[in-house]
């Protein structure tokens, strides 16, 4: 897009050419070209957002949750961190004290993170520590917290001395970035899901909260068959929400198909890289680098999709100005495999001479 200043020179050069007259910056006609010329600027930027808001490959926001909301696809929203936390006290007392529902705790040091119970819990007379649920106030991945670093009170009850979780405080996440959330709703597209194809069983086990890859297997036990694999927040999905799955599955299938849902297999591989670096590039900043795009390309893979080498390097080349890619003799291409997901144990880098 044209910026101010360009679209003030043509004009003026424009005008000056018609008139024969030099445009003075004071002048009303001047004064009417940049008022004119910020009008068009502002017109401009507008038509180049609408622009890409139209299309789902570039919409940001709440464009591409409207994108999204046409074929279905919902953005995942954020979600609260849940855990225990242990209430206690120094002495026992000779009563019950009950911590009630809402009693607020929050993390030591910056930033502050607060934790609320779930329900109200009872310390008996004679105890020191009674275990509560609790769950974060605010949702996101900021919710997350390791064992023994939930230890401020906020609003407990007379009676207890101090607080602490022993086991860490997890299932906290962010809202879906755009980039994820672009990825689905555009593979939603692909697919096409019409009631009597793969896409349909993928599509409807890509909305139920807990998975974040799928993979729907046409005929996989044989002629009516659909096996439908899951893979949740960095583990595979839980036993509940394999059932959910299936129960929605089955509500939603066509007439005379079985549908079978299960967690996906994962395959771990080491990655062993070589690279040859120019002399001015620190070693030490570019294995980080290269760790870190090698391990971001793998989780674009869904499952049952392989990884290519030439994929890989074009990732190492992206992060460092690498001369030369080159991989273990262990590290060779694998066919797709349905129901598995690869993924890396480890990411080694190698320097070539």
């Amino acid at each position: 897009m044209d910026s101010f200043e360009q679209i003030l020179q043509r004009m003026e050069a424009e005008y000056e050419e018609k008139s024969g007259g030099k445009v003075e910056d004071v002048s009303e006609v001047g004064l009417r070209l940049r008022v004119l010329a910020g009008e068009l600027h502002r017109l401009g930027a507008s038509l180049d957002w609408l622009e890409r808001q139209a299309f789902p490959q570039t919409a940001t926001g709440a464009q591409l949750d409207l994108h999204g909301a046409q074929r279905g696809v919902a953005r995942r929203a954020a979600s609260h961190a849940t855990g225990t936390v242990s209430f206690s006290r120094y002495l026992p007392l000779s009563f019950d004290l009950v911590v009630p529902q809402g009693t607020v705790c929050a993390t030591s040091g910056e930033p502050v993170v607060e934790y609320e119970t779930t329900q109200d819990a009872v310390l008996e007379a004679g105890d020191l520590t009674v275990n509560v649920p609790v769950r974060a106030v605010v949702a996101g991945a900021a919710g997350n917290a390791a064992a023994g670093y939930v230890t401020t009170l906020v609003s407990a009850p007379t009676g207890i001395n101090y607080a602490s979780n022993q086991e860490a405080i997890t299932g906290g996440r962010d809202p879906e970035e755009d980039d994820t959330y672009r990825r689905r709703v555009l593979d939603s597209i692909v697919r096409g899901g019409s009631g009597a194809n793969a896409g349909y069983y993928q599509e409807i086990a890509l909305a139920q909260p807990g998975v974040t890859l799928a993979q729907a297997v046409p005929r996989a036990g044989g002629a009516g068959t659909v096996t439908v694999y899951l893979w949740g927040e960095g583990v595979a999905p839980s036993g509940e929400v394999i059932a959910a799955v299936q129960a929605e599955l089955e509500a939603q299938r066509e007439i005379g198909v079985t549908v079978t849902v299960t967690a996906a297999q994962v395959l771990n591989l080491p990655i062993p890289v070589k690279v040859k670096l120019p002399s001015e590039v620190d070693f030490t900043w570019a294995t980080a680098q290269v760790q870190q795009a090698v391990t971001a390309y793998f989780d674009t893979l869904g499952i049952g999709e392989a990884y290519l080498l030439t994929d890989i390097t074009r990732a190492v080349l992206e992060a460092v100005p690498a001369e030369k890619v080159e991989f273990g003799a262990g590290l060779v291409e694998i066919s797709p495999m349905n129901g598995t997901l690869i993924r890396p144990t480890s990411v080694t880098v190698e320097a070539l001479s």
